[in-house]
C-alpha cells in the first residue's frame, strides 16, 4: 500500500512538472519570443568566396532602401542633385541625378535615415557586415563612381570612406544591374570617434556629375578580400628600360580607363611599367616635391613583409616615390625629400598617351631584400593635369580618401612571386 501511494505521488508530481513546462512553453510562444534562424542565399564577393546561412547575431535593421523614400533626403539645390522614384511603370527604384558644377552646389549628396530614423547598434556586427548597393547606369557607364560614403551617429560623428574599384562586382556599371559591396569595418570609426552603438544615417556625397538608378541598399553578411592584389614576377635577367613595354609579357592591371600597370622584382631592383591614356600627355610644371601638380605617377609601398596591414602610420620601411612625367622628368623620394638620381627610367609618347618604365635599386630603401613569397603593401596613383595644375588623381586601391600616401591601411597588396 505504501509502495502504491509512493508511486502515485511520483506520477502526480511528474504530471504537474510536465504541465508547468507546457504552460511555460505556451506563454513564451504567446508573447512572440521564438527562435528564428536567419538564412541567406550564396553571395559571391570579389574572388568567389561565399557566405551561406550566415547568422547576423540578431541584427535586423538591414534594409536601408527598398523603394520607400520615407527616410530619404537630398541636399538643397535642384540643379545639384535630385532623387525620385524612376518613371518606369511599377518602378520602386531610386533615380539619382547629380551635378556638382553648379554655383550653389557647395555640398552635393543624399542621406538615408533608415528604420524610421531609429538609432542603429552596429558595434557588434560591423566586422561581419557589408553595405551593398544594387544599381545601374541610365547613361554612360561608370568604372569608378565619384561618391563617398559615410555613417553618421546621433552626436554628429562621421566616418567617411571613398569609393574603391574593388567594391564593384563587375568591372563597370552599365545598363545591367551591378552590385557595389563595401565592408563596414573599412569605415574609419575609431579615427573620428564615431559611436557605432547609435548610428543615425547613411550619407553619400557626390562629386562631378552623373545619373544612376538604385534598386536597393542593404546590409549583408560579408566574407571576401578587402584589397586589390597584384602579383610581381621575379626577373632573373635585367629589364631594358626604354619605354617600350612589349617585353612585359604578364597581364597589366587596369585602373579605370586611365592607365594600366605592372610590377617586377629582382635581387637588385623593383621595376614598374605604366601605360597611361592621356589626350594631353606629359604636361607638368611642378617642381621637386610638387610634381603631383601635373602629369605624374606616385608609388607608395612597404619593404617590410611583417608590417601590420592595418597600420595607420608610416614606418621606416614605408616608401613614397613619384616620377614627374612632364618635359623635364625626374624621380622624387618624399621620404628623404630628394631626387633619386640612381634610378633608371624612360618616358615615351604613345598613340593615346605615354608609357613609363622605372627601375629603382633596392639598396635605396631601408633594409629591403625582396624574396619570392613576400607580401607587401602597395598603392599607385596617376596624377593627371596640364601646365596649369592637376585635374584629378586616380588610385589603384584607396579610392577618394585624402592622404593615401600616409595611411598604409588603405594600400593594396603586392605579392612577390
Amino acid at each position: 500500500m505504501q509502495r502504491l501511494t509512493r508511486n502515485l505521488l511520483i506520477l502526480f508530481l511528474a504530471l504537474i512538472s510536465f504541465d508547468i513546462l507546457a504552460q511555460d512553453t505556451l506563454q513564451i510562444d504567446e508573447v512572440g519570443v521564438t527562435a528564428k534562424r536567419n538564412t541567406f542565399k550564396k553571395i559571391g564577393l570579389y574572388d568567389g568566396e561565399y557566405v551561406e546561412e550566415y547568422n547576423i547575431r540578431g541584427f535586423t535593421q538591414t534594409t536601408i532602401f527598398d523603394g520607400s523614400l520615407a527616410d530619404f533626403w537630398t541636399s538643397d539645390g535642384s540643379s545639384c542633385v535630385s532623387g525620385n522614384i524612376a518613371p518606369d511603370v511599377n518602378s520602386q527604384n531610386l533615380l539619382v541625378k547629380w551635378n556638382q558644377g553648379g554655383s550653389d552646389c557647395d555640398w552635393v549628396g543624399m542621406g538615408f535615415g533608415w528604420d524610421s530614423w531609429s538609432g542603429k547598434d552596429l558595434d557588434y556586427v560591423a566586422d561581419t557586415l557589408a553595405l551593398e548597393l544594387t544599381l545601374r547606369s541610365t547613361g554612360k557607364p561608370f568604372t569608378n563612381i565619384p561618391w563617398a560614403f559615410c555613417l553618421e551617429d546621433y552626436s554628429g560623428g562621421q566616418a567617411w570612406l571613398g569609393f574603391n574599384t574593388s567594391f564593384l562586382a563587375d568591372k563597370s556599371i552599365g545598363k545591367e544591374w551591378n552590385k557595389v559591396t563595401i565592408p563596414l569595418h573599412l569605415f574609419p570609426y575609431v579615427d573620428f570617434d564615431v559611436d557605432l552603438t547609435n548610428i543615425k544615417q547613411l550619407l553619400i556625397q557626390m562629386f562631378s556629375g552623373g545619373e544612376l538608378e538604385i534598386q536597393s541598399i542593404e546590409l549583408i553578411p560579408f566574407a571576401g578580400k578587402l584589397k586589390n592584389e597584384l602579383v610581381a614576377k621575379e626577373s632573373t635577367t635585367p629589364i631594358q628600360i626604354d619605354g617600350n613595354l612589349s617585353d612585359w609579357k604578364e597581364p597589366f592591371t587596369k585602373v579605370q580607363d586611365a592607365y594600366e600597370f605592372a610590377v617586377r622584382h629582382s635581387q637588385d631592383s623593383l621595376y614598374f611599367a605604366f601605360n597611361v591614356t592621356d589626350s594631353s600627355p606629359r604636361q607638368n610644371a611642378g617642381k621637386k616635391e610638387n610634381l603631383w601638380e601635373g602629369d605624374a605617377i606616385e608609388i607608395a609601398f612597404s619593404t617590410n613583409p611583417n608590417a601590420s596591414k592595418k597600420r595607420k602610420f608610416l614606418l621606416m620601411s614605408d616608401q613614397h616615390i613619384g616620377i614627374n612625367c612632364g618635359e623635364n622628368p625626374y624621380i622624387w623620394n618624399w621620404k628623404t625629400n630628394t631626387t633619386i638620381d640612381a634610378a633608371n627610367y624612360s618616358i615615351q609618347l604613345t598613340d593615346n598617351g605615354y608609357a613609363v618604365e622605372i627601375a629603382v635599386p633596392n639598396n635605396l630603401f631601408y633594409s629591403f631584400n625582396p624574396e619570392p613569397g613576400f607580401i607587401l603593401d602597395l598603392e599607385v596613383a596617376l596624377d593627371s593635369g596640364t601646365l596649369k595644375g592637376r585635374d584629378e588623381q586616380i588610385r589603384w586601391n584607396s579610392g577618394f580618401e585624402t592622404g593615401f600616401h600616409e595611411s598604409p591601411k588603405n594600400w593594396g597588396v603586392l605579392i612577390l612571386n
